[in-house]
């Protein structure tokens, strides 16, 4: 194939050369000389095909070669030759401007036309559009043709697509922005050289969105390593440059070379295959004999895979969902070719306790010989003690070597710095996260290919199915409609998901897998699971036996506060608005004061549990013999991240599976934070009223872990099984009521519905496994519904606008695509659109102020606030950014925000660092006697208090 005469608009009629001029720059920032173009594209399009052979799972490769119509050998081929076209469009006047001393070395060539405005990502597209045809590429308006396709791929380089029109490909198209005659030439022969040096297939006829969505992200990726300084320096210092222009044979030693170096810093970047050994589950988790739904999975999911499907698992609280999770990611990947698996949770907690369980089963199953690298998915991962900076620590650059993990066992999990950086996390073989990091794959945001390359060729594990709202089931639906697509495998779990909702999330897989949708009824059994086979189509229910058990579950009034009363959490007084928990807790807490034990209260607001652990913790002291006293700890979100995660840790240690190191007696005051994936055992379970979903997952919490049975830890009061005590809030004369505070986080309609279930059950205890399905659908089925009342439509409505509203976030579904720019919006960026629906938070920072004026980090006075990077050119360290992100406290946006800039607003020193500009100060001012004083914003006060958090 030979690209010889192509014809390209600005080019003299027949004009051809060979001659590549290596004075064409393609980098040049923080080099000491410019980087050759030809050689960035020769160093792309090999990285591309060492990405393809060495780190690419099979699955993607198969998916990606039928997409195209070739073999996969052939696939890796085209896409090492594309990828090293991605920049041709720097071969314009605009861009090599850009380097006037580089430029003014450039002799013949015109500077005409430099003055129009065009990325070089867009030139690349326009280029590519109209010469292509040449090449055998199908054009025209034709739905896939190869030719507008492969030219949009790379356009998007830059995660961005551009919309390309049918007069793009029209050769007598001329753009002045191009330049004239020999920057035509030269980018003929450099493309022709490109073609000679790869020597690619025969073009495909077509190239579907999913796998041109796929390709682009690779081609991001080779992009990005190879752009490295360093890599560049190195790679400067090896290579053969020898006068102005390039010939063949150097062209392919280069290329040659630049495989050699790829290998090298793919592996140094922490890319791979994760291979995880075989085994029964007895051999994954020795420590836990498989119970009854770990053994149905075990021994009726193997005959069922024959590719990629959808596993949805449904048990009770603390049935080992996760480890069967992990059990089934193996069998799943191992059927569809998959190497690589990302698990997912609802927080940022729940993420970070699940990374280190994660972490260990992979550095303990993996292949040593394997990619293992685990990263941590969320905007705070970095302040994770667990997930401590890899030993490489800076940039991965080279390629001259890998990094070694001493000291520990197994396969090498640590993350390298490379996947440590913004958007490269999803790239690594595992990934444990917020479910925001795989939705974002869904929203038109930059650089969503390259997320989308990320889940592609894993397994994606999502747990908590249950506890995400309308708008992020819409977004998770269609993820899994663009997995299906993709032929990746996912593991669903819940222990308390609507039927509706399960039918839904299997019906939105296989309608991306098989590009129809599936209409025959659904089985949901309860406890059980179901394999979607995204090949077949074929939807296979199986429920297992397994021993019931009861939960006590009792009523318990709370009277109302008036509205006149004015509470103060952190005098313990009742809050305005809400309820009276302290007669109420005071007697269902009494036996631990007495006999020992343990107990969790949680509370529907941060307010509500400074409140409640106040008045708790001075009615110990008062009342309980000072051995014997209990200890009382309080965990919420509005904390200093380091505070949180040593309470998260001290939390999980004290009432984890180790009983040795359970408290003899015990109270924890939390919020919603405690009721997910924290794998904690109490002997009782206090909970304000909330869905009936959240009270369920709460009651998972109360006697979770046998050992503690088995270890004589229980009381002998708290000997009858778990017991979940609901405080229902009332006015004087016995009504039912909601507080305010609470229809800020919980829908009333669901509150309401929730209620009445309770008071038709009770005394009755919940049956478990039998009732819990029954109990799910009476609350949140419509079609219990006769005659809804009005909140009962109101909710109804506000769902319904949520789906709307994320069905116009969200990108189309794979088979709509007709174009590639409706997978991104130019104008919208990550931090412009949400996973979640609702008001955005914001992280606050307190810092002190003392009598001179200084800024501190700590009420001790012992950390300045940085005001200065000292890193290179007054950047901030990692250390520097650390330590201000440690402080940092989450807290819902709001006008008050705006209501005192000067106050709040960061030190504008601060503004270039994409992590601190962001942040809100809350200046504590120290008083004579070194005690803060509270912060005045707006109409509102803040005290940051180092028991109860943040107050106001």
């Amino acid at each position: 194939m030979s690209f010889g005469g192509c014809s390209d608009p600005g080019a003299a009629d027949g004009a051809a050369t060979d001659r590549v001029d290596l004075w064409l720059w393609g980098k040049s920032r923080g080099l000491d000389e410019p980087y050759p173009l030809v050689w960035h594209l020769l160093d792309t399009g090999a990285m591309a095909e060492v990405l393809w052979r060495e780190v690419i799972p099979d699955s993607v490769r198969l998916s990606v070669a039928a997409a195209l119509g070739c073999s996969a050998e052939d696939a890796g081929r085209l896409v090492a030759f594309w990828a090293a076209l991605h920049d041709i469009g720097k071969i314009i006047p605009g861009f090599q401007v850009q380097d006037r001393d580089a430029f003014s070395a450039l002799t013949g060539y015109s500077s005409e036309g430099s003055r129009v405005p065009v990325g070089h990502d867009l030139a690349t597209q326009q280029f590519l559009a109209q010469v292509l045809g040449d090449l055998g590429y199908a054009g025209g308006l034709m739905d896939d043709a190869s030719s507008g396709r492969v030219a949009q791929l790379l356009g998007g380089h830059h995660g961005c697509f551009h919309e390309i029109k049918p007069q793009d490909e029209d050769p007598r198209m001329r753009r002045p922005e191009m330049g004239g005659a020999e920057w035509a030439r030269q980018r003929r022969a450099v493309l022709a050289a490109v073609e000679n040096v790869f020597g690619p297939p025969a073009a495909p006829a077509e190239v579907p969105p999913p796998a041109a969505a796929v390709i682009c992200g690779l081609v991001i990726l080779a992009d990005w390593l190879v752009s490295q300084e360093d890599f560049l320096r190195h790679r400067q210092q090896h290579a053969s440059r020898d006068g102005r222009w390039a010939d063949l044979p150097g062209l392919r030693a280069h290329r040659a070379d630049s495989m050699v170096a790829a290998v090298r810093l793919a592996a140094d970047a922490g890319l791979g295959r994760l291979v995880l050994r075989e085994g029964t589950f007895a051999e994954e988790f020795p420590a836990y004999p498989p119970n009854a739904l770990q053994r149905s999975v075990a021994e009726m999911l193997p005959p069922l895979l024959s590719g990629p499907g959808l596993l949805l698992v449904m048990a009770p609280m603390g049935f080992g969902k996760t480890e069967t999770a992990l059990h089934a990611a193996r069998l799943m990947g191992r059927s569809a070719g998959t190497a690589g698996v990302v698990v997912t949770l609802p927080t940022m907690a729940t993420a970070d306790q699940m990374f280190t369980r994660v972490e260990a089963y992979l550095r303990r199953r993996a292949d040593p010989a394997s990619s293992a690298a685990v990263t941590l998915l969320h905007s705070m991962a970095w302040l994770n003690r667990a997930y401590a900076p890899a030993p490489d620590h800076g940039e991965i650059v080279t390629g001259e070597g890998t990094m070694a993990e001493p000291g520990r066992e197994g396969a090498r999990t640590a993350a390298s710095s490379w996947l440590r950086g913004a958007k490269k996390g999803l790239l690594a073989p595992g990934g444990v996260g917020t479910i925001d990091q795989a939705l974002l794959t869904v929203l038109p945001v930059r650089h969503n290919v390259l997320r989308m390359l990320g889940l592609a060729g894993k397994v994606l594990v999502v747990d908590e199915v249950h506890a995400y709202d309308p708008y992020m089931q819409y977004l998770l639906a269609r993820l899994l409609t663009w997995l299906g697509a993709l032929r990746v495998p996912v593991v669903l779990l819940s222990a308390t998901v609507p039927e509706e909702v399960a039918k839904r999330l299997v019906r939105a897989y296989l309608l991306g897998a098989r590009g129809c949708r599936y209409r025959t009824s659904i089985e949901v059994p309860y406890p059980g699971w179901i394999y979607a086979d995204g090949t077949t189509a074929r939807v296979t229910p199986t429920s297992f036996e397994m021993d019931p058990s009861t939960l006590a579950l009792d009523l318990v009034d709370v009277p109302l506060t008036t509205a006149g009363e004015d509470g103060d959490p952190s005098e313990g007084r009742p809050l305005s608005g809400s309820v009276d928990r302290r007669a109420a807790l005071q007697t269902l807490l009494a036996p631990i004061l007495r006999d020992g034990g343990t107990a969790m209260v949680v509370c529907t607001t941060v307010a509500e549990a400074q409140q409640t652990f106040t008045a708790l913790r001075t009615w110990c002291a008062d009342t309980a013999d000072p051995a014997r006293r209990p200890t009382v700890t309080l965990l919420h979100a509005r904390m200093p991240a380091r505070v949180r995660e040593a309470r998260t840790d001290t939390v999980t240690t004290e009432f984890g599976r180790e009983v040795g190191k359970r408290p003899r007696a015990a109270i924890l005051v939390a919020t919603q934070v405690a009721e997910q994936s924290l794998d904690v055992d109490f002997d009782l379970v206090i909970s304000d009223l909330a869905p009936v979903a959240q009270l369920l997952q709460r009651a998972g919490r109360c006697h979770r872990h046998p050992q503690v049975d088995e270890a004589g830890k229980r009381p002998a009061w708290a000997a009858g099984g778990p017991r979940l005590a609901v405080l229902v809030p009332r006015r004087e004369g016995g009504e039912f009521v909601l507080p305010k505070r609470w229809l800020r986080i919980y829908n009333r309609a669901l509150l309401r519905r929730t209620y009445e279930l309770l008071e038709q059950r009770h005394p009755a205890p919940v049956r478990i496994p039998a009732d819990v399905q029954p109990m799910m659908d009476k609350v949140y089925d419509e079609s219990f519904l006769v005659d809804p009342p009005d909140d009962e439509v109101a909710r109804i409505m506000e769902d319904e606008a949520a789906r709307g509203i994320a069905a116009v976030a969200a990108i189309q579904s794979p088979h709509n695509v007709l174009a590639l720019e409706r997978l991104t919006k130019r104008e919208i960026d990550e931090d412009q659109i949400s996973t979640r629906l609702g008001a955005p938070s914001v992280r606050v920072v307190c810092c002190y102020v003392d009598a001179d004026g200084h800024r501190w980090l700590d009420r001790a006075c012992t950390m300045l606030l940085p005001l200065e990077g000292t890193g290179p050119k007054k950047r901030f360290t990692p250390e520097q950014v650390r330590a201000v992100l440690s402080e940092s406290i989450p807290m819902r946006d709001g006008p008050w925000r705006h209501a005192d800039r000067s106050l709040t607003a960061p030190p504008e020193t601060w503004t270039a660092d994409p992590t601190l500009r962001d942040l809100v100060l809350l200046p504590h001012v120290l008083g004579a006697d070194s005690k803060p004083q509270p912060v005045a914003v707006g109409s509102r006060f803040f005290l940051l208090d180092d028991s109860l958090g943040l107050l106001g």
